[in-house]
């Protein structure tokens, strides 16, 4: 199973998702999103293969987030999953150009979440 950081300004959403994806025997880790600093400092020294964050965090965008990551050495390679409560096809198209692996809408039901992991980290059977 992977390593999987959670990046929601939402303690309810963060513990929603994290509870989903330990189902499937994940190893989870929520992350407050406090600076974009921390987060950073936070996500190198866990080393996840999966991000699953918000786009709209009152401290930074989730789009800072990715674009940080992807220009970190030791972050480059994760893949990203953004959740977000807006359905526009604008953002969905700056999600996938800044290198986004996967879009989901909120509210997400825990099998769409996990089919969605699964499908990103190459997992077969993976749903709950």
């Amino acid at each position: 199973m992977a390593v999987i950081a959670i990046v929601d300004d939402s303690r309810l959403a963060r513990s929603f998702v994290a509870a989903s994806l330990k189902q499937t025997g994940h190893e989870v880790a929520e992350i407050e999103p406090v600076s974009l600093g921390q987060v950073l400092e936070s996500l190198r020294d866990l080393r996840p293969e999966l991000l699953v964050l918000d786009q709209q965090m009152p401290t930074f965008s989730g789009s800072s987030l990715v674009r940080a990551c992807f220009e970190d050495d030791l972050l480059s390679t994760v893949k990203v999953m953004m959740l977000t409560a807006h359905r526009n096809e604008d953002l969905e198209h700056r999600m996938e150009k800044l290198g986004v692996h996967a879009v989901l809408h909120k509210p997400i039901s825990p099998v769409d979440l996990n089919t969605a992991v699964a499908a990103l980290i190459g997992e077969a059977g993976s749903e709950s």
